[in-house]
Order: C-alpha cells, then structure tokens, then sequence
C-alpha cells in the first residue's frame, strides 16, 4: 500500500538516501577499510557490499544508506576521486509498505499499478508498458546483461534503484517463491534498461532486492511486468506466505562532470 511513512520499515527502508562507492579492481583491504567508514559515518543506517564487472575488469563497492541526503553527500566528501566512483541516489517521498512495516496499521495489501499512468503522462513522461521480455536466446553481438544501453554493468552507472524487502513466514514460502522468482529474475536481466542487482538475507525469513536500472522509466517497465504482478499479488493477499514488505524508489542525482569528484563512473 502507498505510504510516505517507513517508521516501522527495517533500517534500509528508513534511509533517505544512499550512496554507491565502487573502486575497480579494489582490494580486499580497500574492501575492508570502506566498510568500517561507512559504518562509522554520520547518519549510517544499513549498508552491503557490491561485486561487478565492467569494461574495465572486476569492480568492488559498497551501497550505503543513510538517514538523510545531506549525511549522504558528506560521507562522499571522504571518498579518493582519483581512485573511486560513486553515485547519490535520493529516496522518492512516496513508496509502499505492507503488514508488521506499515506505519498507518498492519495491513496487506496490493496497489494494482505503482505509478498512474495519467500522472505520468500529466507530468511530460511517456509511461513504459508492459511488454513481452526479449527472446532467452541472444543474438550474436548483443550487449550483454547489464549493458542494455551502452552502459557498465555497475550500480554507479544506473539513473534509478529500488531497494525493498518481504518478511517470509519461513522455508516453506521461500520455496512456493522459488517456482516464480527465477523466471522473473531471468526476465528483468534480459529487459533494456537493467544494469545490476543482488539479493541479500536478514534473520530469520526476510529476503531483499536491490536493483538498479538506467532510468526510472526502466524501473517502471521492470514493476509493471507481469510476473512481478502476480509475485507481488501472491505475498499481500493474504498471511499465509508473509507478513509484511516494502519497497522503495531512489533516483540519481547527476552524475558529476568528468574530472569532477566522483566523475570516474
């Protein structure tokens, strides 16, 4: 259910903003040593590490998310523009929240579509549509996943994120998950517009997505798409599978300009 409250959301989906630092070729101590920074910084909420590839080999980061934008943008000041890159992604006011993480009562439920249509188009914006993935089989010469739009296949080089989590009721959910993830998970890889995403486990059922895309229409291609539909109608009809999520919508401010700190993405 759409909601402007996250109060009672996990630390993820508090944060206002979040930060992704990514160094290639970075080293395990490089690794290290901004983890401990970016759990020691102002304003640090929850954080995960990033492993990629890029045009220029493996790339390691970190996503950091913290309370407010300008936490964000401070802890950026601390980072090596000679050596790292990075991007500011700012939370969208408005997101969703379901169950035991729904501030205005324990409630769930689904929104049928996550942004009208006649809003976007009343904002200049035409809205993407649903539409069948690209065939399984790529043709020869075609980018590979994550490189859809010319771009690397790294979070830094992403225009929109979603960061969102569900509260299983335990195994046997995950396992009735399983039948509908992978397929969709397939689909979103081969999708224009995707660029990288992870998933990643907190105790004791409760599994969550970080997903970038080049933009934010990408992402709404991505929320429309039917399996994701009826993935998000099965877990809010009821309490047999879980009892709560949410999700929230980050968007990139611009990149810096090249030379410019944080211009190496």
């Amino acid at each position: 259910m759409r909601t402007r409250d996250f109060s009672r959301a996990p630390a993820p989906g508090r944060a206002e903003a979040l930060v992704v630092v990514e160094r290639p070729g970075g080293a395990v101590t490089w690794v290290r040593a901004t983890r401990r920074a970016a759990r020691t910084a102002d304003g640090h909420l929850w954080s995960t590490g990033v492993r990629a590839r890029d045009a220029s080999g493996a790339v390691r980061g970190r996503v950091v998310c913290f309370a407010t934008s300008a936490q964000a943008a401070r802890w950026t000041t601390t980072l090596d523009p000679a050596r790292d890159r990075w991007r500011v992604f700012r939370a969208e006011a408005e997101g969703y929240s379901n169950g035991v993480w729904r501030a205005e009562g324990d409630v769930m439920a689904h929104v049928e579509r996550f942004t009208p249509t006649s809003v976007e188009s009343a904002q200049g914006r035409t809205p993407p549509l649903v539409a069948p993935a690209p065939p399984r089989r790529r043709a020869e010469g075609r980018p590979r996943a994550g490189d859809r739009t010319g771009r690397p296949g790294t979070p830094s080089a992403a225009g929109a994120m979603f960061l969102g989590a569900t509260r299983y009721r335990g195994p046997h959910a995950w396992a009735v998950l399983s039948r509908e993830w992978s397929p969709m998970v397939a689909d979103m890889r081969r999708m224009r517009g995707y660029v990288w995403h992870r998933v990643y486990w907190a105790p004791p059922f409760t599994l969550g997505t970080l997903a970038f895309f080049a933009d934010r229409d990408a992402l709404l291609a991505f929320a429309r798409h039917p399996a994701h539909r009826r993935l998000m109608t099965w877990i809010t009809r009821d309490r047999r599978h879980g009892t709560g999520g949410y999700i929230r919508v980050h968007v990139a401010e611009p990149a810096p300009a090249p030379g410019a700190a944080g211009g190496g993405a």
